[in-house]
Parts: structure tokens; sequence; C-alpha cells
């Protein structure tokens, strides 16, 4: 069974919080950077050894040894009266899992979704009412790219379907960032040896 805070650790907080499914190295980041902006924050990890669950214990992050697609697991941890639920495991089909749970048990509460380019993400979309999709890693490509040509970037954002590098003076500038089907490159010929 699920085991969270009291005599062996933090206490989880009780309402506006976010939940963290997945104590990877992702999960334990995004609990460490919403601690450091005042956002109390709970994780949850299915194995209790887990090397960035036990690091973040060790920072005073609360951190639950459960699965975090259990409805009992949610409701322990008041999804109800959280801020958000992130699911940030390494894996997009139990990510998904998480998101219809937590749908399940608080409709209302904001769901945050790790995941890919898997099959299943579209399917989902349709299935629940996701909101706003952002691709992180076109996001990270537009500032990768931008700093790489040394050009000085304070940050990057999504609106709709387009990326913008954001500039020292404050200015947004409009960036393309080709995904594979539509790189105007020659796919490259890797020999296999043979």
């Amino acid at each position: 069974m699920a085991h969270l805070g009291g005599a062996d650790g933090p206490v989880p907080p009780h309402d506006r919080h976010v939940i963290v499914v997945g104590m990877g190295q992702v999960g334990m980041r995004l609990c460490v950077e919403l601690q450091r902006l005042g956002i109390p924050v709970a994780g949850v990890e299915r194995n209790p050894q887990a090397t960035s669950a036990i690091l973040a214990r060790s920072l005073g992050i609360p951190v639950m040894n459960g699965d975090g697609g259990d409805r009992r697991v949610l409701e322990q941890l008041r999804l109800r009266q959280a801020r958000a639920l992130a699911a940030v495991g390494s894996d997009d089909l139990d990510n998904i899992a998480v998101a219809i749970a937590a749908h399940g048990v608080a409709p209302q509460t904001r769901v945050v979704i790790r995941a890919g380019e898997h099959e299943a993400i579209a399917e989902t979309r349709s299935l629940l009412p996701l909101g706003a999709v952002r691709d992180v890693t076109s996001l990270a490509a537009a500032y990768v790219v931008a700093r790489l040509l040394r050009e000085r970037v304070t940050g990057v954002v999504a609106h709709r379907d387009d990326v913008y590098v954001q500039a020292p003076k404050g200015t947004f500038d409009k960036r393309v960032v080709s995904g594979g089907e539509r790189c105007r490159h020659p796919p490259r010929l890797v020999s296999s040896g043979m």
C-alpha cells in the first residue's frame, strides 16, 4: 500500500499543491523547481528505492510510494484540492493512465502529461479534454538553435502552433522548427557495414 509523510518523511501538502507522478530525473527536478517557487508539491513513485525519489525526500519533498494511476493514491494526495497534477514518468502509456485516473477523480484539476510521439497520445486527446498541447522538443530546439547562432535570447514561448524566442529587449521573434517529416534535407543513409 502507499505510504507518505509522517514520522518517516515530510508531511504532504493539503491544498493548492502540485502532484508530480514519476520521480525520475524530470519529476525530481520539477519538484525542486516548484518548491523553489514556493509552490507546495508532493511526488509519487512506484519504486521506493528509486535514486531520484530518495534524493527528493532528502530535499524535504514528500514522496509517496505507490502507483499514480491508482485512484486511492490520488485521493490520498487530495487531488481534488490540488492546483495541478504532472504525469512525467518515462513511459507515455503510464502517463496517459495517470491522466485518465486523475480525470476520473477530479476532472476540474489541470493535468500536465509528459508524452512523445506515441500514437496513443492522439487517441487520448480525442477521449479527454486535454486543453493546450505544447511540443517541448520544439521549444528546446528553438532555444538551442538561437544560442548556437550566438543570438542573445532570454526565453522561448509557444503560442498556438508557433514558437517564439524572446530577445533581451523583451521582443519575441517567431521561429520555424521543422519536424523530421517536414525537413528539407534529404535523409542521410546509414551503412550497416556489411
